[in-house]
């Protein structure tokens, strides 16, 4: 009797022991972590990235894909250029907005009718400004403090340091940037491509063709340069739109043209000179 009641206790004793370690192995067991929150960036209007002083390439010795003839972007040169401040994105329709009831400004073609208002609407917010002449351009970047680029600028923070055929780098990429190619055929928010320069600025290759502070001139040693396009008192504008299509076949060199006073889906951004402190904290592209 007593050996079957120790067998008994043994048997309960037994039972325990397993339970206690099965208990362990599952609290011991490793609980998979949640995974990360991918962060959303942050888009802030009117931030500007700083451009480290120093010699860019501009322009480019290839011939038209189609004319087989040396363009306006010919030759290659090298330039130097101060160190300076440039728009991270595109001027937008909330921007402008902004602007015109701060200052009453009345942009040139109120008088035709045909106005950056014409295609704003409030989900248009933080679309590129578009239907903006030369001068209504200007006088938006005064107003912040600005100026227009100067078209070396615009470039240099557009390829960078090594002179890029495009932001990314020397090879097209689908789905980069805002041309024909990406199916959209109208400007959209900045910021929604990975179009990136070197220098973290975006939204240079596509979206909308951008002002610069340039009369339209031949770079020293074009062969077309006593032609009459030289002639016209055109400003110089720089950039796709999306509504260019075959635009693997070019690059950030490509130069645009047109009367300061047209009105078209041209758009803008701002620069100003970095100051001589700014200007040593500059760091180089990555």
């Amino acid at each position: 009797m007593i050996k079957k009641t120790n067998l008994a206790l043994a048997l309960i004793l037994f039972g325990l022991l397993l339970g206690a370690c099965g208990k362990k192995e599952e609290e011991a067991a490793p609980q998979a972590e949640p995974e990360a929150a991918v962060p959303t960036p942050t888009i802030t209007p009117g931030e500007m990235v700083l451009i480290p002083a120093g010699e860019y390439i501009i322009g480019s010795n290839e011939k038209d894909p189609v004319e087989k003839q040396v363009t306006n972007a010919y030759p290659e040169h090298k330039v130097k250029l101060n160190a300076f401040w440039i728009d991270k994105y595109e001027v937008t329709n909330k921007e402008y907005l902004e602007f015109s009831i701060k200052t009453s400004y009345q942009p040139e073609g109120a008088a035709e009718g045909k106005t950056w208002r014409t295609f704003f609407s409030p989900e248009k917010a933080l679309v590129p400004v578009v239907y903006v002449t030369w001068k209504d351009s200007e006088e938006f970047c005064k107003a912040q403090g600005k100026r227009l680029p100067t078209e070396d600028e615009w470039e240099a923070a557009a390829r960078g340091p090594n002179g890029f055929r495009f932001p990314w780098g020397n090879d097209w990429a689908d789905n980069k940037t805002n041309t024909y190619e990406a199916g959209f055929g109208v400007p959209v928010d900045i910021g929604k491509f990975d179009d990136v320069s070197p220098f973290g600025v975006h939204d240079m290759f596509g979206n909308v063709q951008e002002w610069t502070t340039n009369v339209y001139k031949p770079y020293p040693g074009n062969p077309k340069a006593g032609t009459r396009e030289y002639m016209m008192g055109f400003k110089v504008l720089r950039g796709m739109a999306s509504r260019f299509r075959n635009a693997k076949m070019t690059g950030l060199w490509s130069r645009a043209a047109q009367y300061p006073n047209w009105l078209a889906d041209f758009g803008c951004r701002c620069a100003k000179d970095a100051t001589p402190e700014e200007a040593a904290k500059a760091a180089p592209a990555k």
